[in-house]
Formats: C-alpha cells, structure tokens, sequence
C-alpha cells in the first residue's frame, strides 16, 4: 500500500467515503500544498459534522455578509457574548465549545473570502485507492511522513472526528510549509502576547492583522485559543481519548 513519495486517504464511515492515491515522484512542493489543501477540504467538514456539534444550526446563527478582517472581527465584537450563551444551551456537551469555537471562526473567514489556509484546486489528479476496513491517510514526500490509521470496528463518531481532524491538522500545517509560506512567527508572538483567549481579544486582533497572510491570521487565531480549522485540540476536553498533536516548535523569525 506504502511506495514512494504519494498521498494516500482512504476509508468510510456514513457520510465520509474516500479512496484517493496520489503520486507525487514527479510534482514540486508547492503542488502537494495544493493537494494537501484538497484533502482538508475533503476530511474537515465532516471532522466538524461528526465531533457532536450541531453544524447546521452554526450556519443558521451565523448571518455575515461581511468581506473583509474588519467584517469579522465587528461580527465576533458585537456577537461574541449572544453566541457564548447560544452555544451553551445548543450544545449537547459544554465541553465542545472549542469544536464549536473553531467551526464559528472557519464559517465566518470562509464566508468573508478571507484566506487563512492555502489554496486547494491541484491540478494532480489522485488515482483510486481500495477503501478498505479502516480510515487510513499516509503522506510520504521527500522527508516528511506522516500515517494515521482508525479500525472501523464499532467506531463512535467522535472518533472517527478524532482521525479525520488529526489528518487535518498534519494537512493544514505541512501545506504552510511546502507552499513557502512567510511564517513569520515573532510576528504572531507579538500580536498575541498577552492575549488570553477572548472573543474580544480574537476581534482586536484580527483588526491589528489587517490584510495579513493567510498564515498569520491562521496562527495569530489559534495563538488566543481559537484554531480556526478542525484539530485533534478542539476534542480532547470532550472525549479525554482523543489526544492532542504533538506540535513542534518552531523558531520565531528575527
């Protein structure tokens, strides 16, 4: 099943069915950025949709038409109480509030066209790859290898959540680095320093960012406490048997 340098995600469960190979022995970094990029989109929703909250009434809740920074951090200014007690009498557990937290700040960037992973739409097109009875990503290019793998034996849905976010966190991250990406990390420090995690301090800061890169509002977000994308982190206090990433540290730029 393992060769060389390729991207594997196969699997299904409900709503989530893929078997998609990719070779990557002739495509440059930035390419596997983009599929990279492809497979979150393919993997995040349903992360989000099977963790236990309520995706749907999110989008109901959320009404922006906003297209820019500013948009979203007036929205989350003037709504960030309303939603915190919404969410408290939605959500069928009040630990998933950082599922929930991070599906908010996903649909409204998303919503207000604003970039904060890298762009998808490869032009490598996968091969089919046997689905198979487990849930299963490797990733093999050049140094990099990652592989996650869940058996799907009376598989819950929030595990199955636990797999799809943990792919999408390795997904999210490596597609930074092979894109090249400006990861200016002092720069992050600095916006986020002592910053605790706040709807209010997520507003001041998305107004200091601007029109930053797609990286340093990714970061800057998930710096105070809010990932704006599906992860492992925001399911661990829910379900205690869904472990966080080990993520490395990275030296800020001077």
């Amino acid at each position: 099943m393992y060769g060389g340098d390729e991207i594997i995600l196969c699997g299904e469960h409900k709503k989530f069915k893929a078997g998609l190979h990719y070779d990557l022995s002739d495509t440059d970094e930035k390419e596997v950025s983009r599929i990279l990029s492809d497979v979150s989109s393919t993997v995040e929703p349903l992360a989000f949709e099977f963790s236990g909250i309520d995706t749907k009434a999110i989008d109901k809740f959320v009404e922006f038409d906003g297209k820019d920074v500013e948009a979203v951090a007036e929205y989350i200014q003037k709504n960030g109480s309303a939603w915190k007690k919404w969410a408290k009498e939605v959500l069928p557990n009040p630990k998933l509030i950082h599922a929930a937290d991070s599906y908010l700040f996903n649909k409204l960037l998303s919503e207000a066209g604003i970039k904060f992973k890298v762009d998808g739409n490869a032009k490598t097109k996968p091969d089919k790859e046997e689905i198979g009875d487990v849930i299963a990503f490797v990733g093999k290019y050049k140094t990099w290898i990652s592989i996650k793998k869940l058996g799907m034996d009376n598989v819950k849905d929030y595990e199955v959540s636990g797999i799809l976010s943990g792919i999408n966190h390795s997904v999210v991250n490596k597609s930074f680095e092979f894109d090249g990406s400006d990861m200016d990390d002092a720069k992050v420090q600095e916006i986020t320093k002592g910053k605790r995690k706040s709807y209010g301090n997520a507003a001041l800061c998305l107004r200091e960012l601007g029109s930053a890169d797609h990286y340093t509002i990714c970061k800057v977000l998930e710096g105070i406490g809010f990932r704006p994308y599906a992860s492992p982190f925001m399911l661990t206090e829910a379900y205690p048997d869904i472990k966080p990433p080990k993520v490395k540290g990275r030296k800020p730029k001077k």
